[in-house]
């Protein structure tokens, strides 16, 4: 793994570790979200979606870097090279962003709750 995506790897594990911390632990205490219980599926689910999302963020910056160095790329396969790890890229994102998402339903619950009473 070169230092690049490695770097990429621990920004993207420390973006997810504090939307976690937030979502799961911050939100539930401050009674804006769902119990700590209730929450538990949701939380295996965004430990899988973020360490996987991180890894999938290092391995499109590998992947560029690998392609990068290729020497043979005509027009049409660097485009779809470029298609392949945006789509690694935004795969990756999508997993790192999962908490945040978890959150926000979480958050407005609980507005339409207190609107709806």
């Amino acid at each position: 793994m070169s230092d690049l995506a490695r770097k990429d790897l621990f920004v993207c594990l420390g973006i997810w570790l504090a939307l976690e911390i937030v979502c799961f632990a911050i939100l539930p205490v401050l009674h804006l979200g769902q119990t700590r219980s209730s929450l538990q599926g949701w939380f295996l689910l965004s430990v899988l979606m973020g360490m996987g999302g991180a890894s999938l963020m290092a391995a499109s910056t590998q992947l560029d870097q690998f392609f990068q160095f290729q020497q043979e790329i005509g027009r049409q396969n660097q485009m779809l090279r470029s298609l392949l790890v945006a789509i690694v890229s935004w795969l990756g994102l999508i997993g790192i962003g999962f908490p945040l998402l978890v959150g926000s339903l979480q958050v407005f619950g609980k507005v339409f709750e207190l609107l709806k009473s």
